[in-house]
């Protein structure tokens, strides 16, 4: 049930997506966690919130990632109800010492919260400084290697996919499961983040099978892996891959060495829909992948457009979430007193609205996020099924 204050229903307004932040109602229990009662912040003139974003790199795609960043936070800071938030924009250069330089300066600067950096390593620059003021800091990555202690992350984890993969595997009658992706750190955190979701679901992956990332890498190995699938008769198959890798390629390989539709469905750990030439891709036909609610992004994303004249960077609702959510926990202390940075506040079960659907942080820092199956039917990205809207409906 939503509160009357705060209602996910304002994401679908076409006028704003005002409550998008917002803290919602809810019935799910959290780890308790040690107490920590936050520093202290006078909620009733303008709170100092520092944002960590990667300008400064000299790369035009980080600098893009950074303005749009920003401007999701400037929406979200204008959409802000009983709470006055000061906003100071601080560059990284993407790297450890320059997360760490942003950190120091913010709080020499009076900053009672940090949201960003974007990049572990920043994050890991921005933690030792933040942590030594007792500031929090939600920072937009995605690695759960660098939450816990002083951060949270927002974005989400491939832990946190693949339970939503499992969980719906699992009611549509498929298992063991079998898992593919690219060698290398990142395809092997997502198939450890599979099995660690499977087994706490009591699922089974009997077959993980990597490839190098290169044409003729993924060719080599595409006929073994399908062998290994079938003889473990795994016909889940998750590809752990995304379009600007070798997700096409890969799912291509697979389906001509003898994994059809009917021997195996294809489950994306990543967003297909990014790509329109991996929406067509024959091979995806049928698969589905886990995704922020369409509904519900696609609000903030006409919204982002119409403010900007430019569509925002996937990544973007990430920084409007985060600001959006240190709004709704100041307008709470106004209302009920307390630190609004306080480990109980920051951790509720009841967590927030945001414009990539419901989140909520955990006791080990890392996001909850509630997520949709998303089906390719002729190409087009179509729900399967709906993100949950609170988190008393998910089985987290």
């Amino acid at each position: 049930m939503l509160s009357t204050r705060f209602s996910v229903r304002a994401l679908l307004r076409a006028a704003a997506v005002v409550a998008a932040g917002a803290l919602m109602a809810g019935c799910a229990a959290q780890p308790k966690v040690a107490a920590n009662d936050g520093i202290s912040v006078d909620v009733n003139g303008p709170v100092k919130v520092a944002l960590l974003l990667p300008y400064g790199t000299g790369d035009q795609g980080r600098e893009q990632i950074a303005r749009s960043l920003e401007n999701a936070a400037r929406l979200a800071q204008g959409d802000v109800q009983n709470a006055t938030i000061d906003l100071v924009v601080y560059p990284t250069a993407g790297t450890t010492s320059g997360g760490a330089a942003a950190a120091s300066q913010a709080v020499s600067e009076g900053a009672k919260i940090i949201i960003g950096p974007l990049f572990s390593t920043e994050t890991a620059g921005a933690a030792s400084p933040a942590a030594a003021a007792g500031l929090t800091l939600l920072s937009f990555s995605n690695n759960p290697s660098v939450a816990g202690s002083n951060v949270y992350i927002l974005g989400t984890s491939f832990q946190n996919t693949a339970d939503r993969l499992i969980a719906y595997g699992q009611a549509h009658g498929l298992g063991p499961f079998g898992v593919i992706y690219p060698s290398g750190l990142e395809g092997e955190t997502a198939r450890d983040a599979v099995r660690e979701a499977a087994a706490g679901r009591g699922a089974t992956v009997a077959a993980s099978e990597a490839y190098s990332l290169s044409v003729a890498g993924i060719q080599s190995a595409a006929g073994p892996a399908a062998q290994a699938l079938l003889a473990a008769g795994a016909n889940g198959i998750i590809l752990t891959d995304g379009p600007t890798g070798g997700l096409s390629f890969i799912a291509d390989g697979l389906r001509s060495n003898g994994i059809d539709q009917d021997r195996g469905q294809f489950l994306g750990m990543q967003r297909w829909d990014i790509s329109a030439e991996a929406m067509q891709a024959p091979s995806l036909q049928g698969g589905v992948f886990a995704a922020p609610d369409p509904t519900i992004v696609n609000a903030f994303n006409g919204r982002y457009r119409a403010a900007y004249g430019e569509s925002p960077h996937e990544l973007a609702g990430l920084a409007y979430d985060g600001v959006a959510a240190v709004g709704a926990l100041i307008a709470e202390a106004r209302s009920q007193g307390g630190s609004p940075f306080s480990t109980e506040r920051l951790t509720q079960a009841s967590g927030f609205a945001g414009v990539n659907g419901p989140f909520r942080f955990t006791a080990s820092g890392r996001a909850q996020r509630n997520l949709a199956i998303v089906a390719v039917e002729n190409g087009a990205a179509v729900v399967r099924e709906p993100a949950a809207r609170t988190f008393d409906t998910v089985g987290f």
